[in-house]
């Protein structure tokens, strides 16, 4: 019977053998797959985004970084926050390649600044006019130091426009410029209102706070758009027409698809479903699909840019827009 024993003993080390060749052949291929894995996480291209506030306006990047919708596009996005002084400075020195406040990049390009909104994200701002809760109208804030944020600023606009719609005049009251510090200046008492973003709304108003008048309903205004210098616009245009391609994709999914948009919004802003259910709901019908100012926002931005800047006449689009990349992608 050795013969029986021979043939076990060969036929072990030959599934002995087999069992070694097939353990080197997992390794080769998880060291393949990893090896690919690294060198496409190393392709991946920083984009620089800046935010002038953690805000509901900002939805659709949280949502493209979250998803992974930046990274399907060879980015891979750093969301970062700059008022706007430092902003305009970084775009030009090429240190960001895009500042989301459009109506500041608007303001700055009719300053001269080489400067151009090349995307719109939104089409009416989420911000509110929230007062302590004693103030139960905007009529009462005249002759109150209000709380905005810089001069030009696209919330300062808006805090006039407010205080102009209700016949208030701008030296019938002063305006406190406390940058991102505002829903603090407001909660503190330092000032007795202020204009806050979406999501400072929110927490303003669990504290007491009582909202006299919501932009959203009475002002068309581009907001959470695109802006770039024009020398980044010229030596990276493919890398920007790619990136304003992966905006728009941002922009359509947080538009139309609720369920995966609400998890990003409670994670990123600590908020519960319900408040992000109503913030979502309250802006879902600003979003600029295509990428572009409605007629509304653009004849409302320019008649405040004359107005408020002294122009002798009306701005023209091209002085701030440019949307031959838009144009670009549409064609693709």
């Amino acid at each position: 019977m050795w013969w029986r024993g021979h043939r076990g003993t060969e036929a072990n080390q030959v599934f002995q053998a087999l069992g070694r060749l097939l353990l080197v052949i997992l390794a080769a291929v998880f060291f393949l797959t990893t090896s690919a894995s690294a060198q496409q996480k190393l392709k991946l291209r920083p984009l620089r985004i800046a935010l002038p506030s953690n805000t509901i306006g900002a939805t659709h990047y949280y949502v493209g970084k979250s998803l992974g919708i930046f990274e399907s596009y060879g980015f891979e996005p750093q969301i970062l926050v700059l008022e706007p002084r430092a902003a305009l400075a970084a775009l030009l020195t090429g240190d960001l390649d895009f500042y989301t406040a459009t109506g500041t990049t608007t303001r700055a390009a009719l300053r001269g600044v080489p400067v151009r909104v090349i995307l719109v994200g939104l089409n009416r701002p989420d911000h509110a006019l929230v007062a302590a809760k004693e103030i139960t109208s905007i009529e009462q804030l005249r002759g109150k130091v209000l709380g905005g944020y810089t001069a030009q600023a696209t919330v300062n606009v808006i805090l006039t426009e407010l205080m102009r719609r209700k016949g208030l005049r701008p030296d019938e009251y002063k305006i406190l410029n406390v940058g991102t510090a505002r829903l603090a200046a407001l909660t503190s008492g330092s000032v007795p209102a202020a204009v806050l973003n979406g999501l400072e709304t929110v927490y303003a108003v669990k504290q007491g706070f009582r909202v006299l008048a919501r932009a959203a309903e009475v002002i068309e205004l581009s907001t959470g758009g695109l802006g770039a210098s024009l020398t980044s616009l010229q030596n990276k245009r493919d890398l920007f027409r790619t990136a304003v391609q992966a905006t728009l994709e941002c922009i359509r999914i947080t538009a139309s698809q609720k369920e995966r948009v609400l998890p990003v919004l409670m994670k990123q802003l600590s908020l519960s479903q319900e408040d992000a259910a109503s913030i979502y709901d309250h802006v879902h019908s600003a979003w600029a699909l295509d990428g572009r100012p409605t007629p509304g926002a653009t004849k409302f931005e320019f008649e405040l840019d004359q107005r408020d800047m002294g122009l002798k006449e009306p701005p023209r689009p091209e002085q701030v827009y440019d949307f031959s990349l838009l144009e670009e992608s549409g064609k693709r």
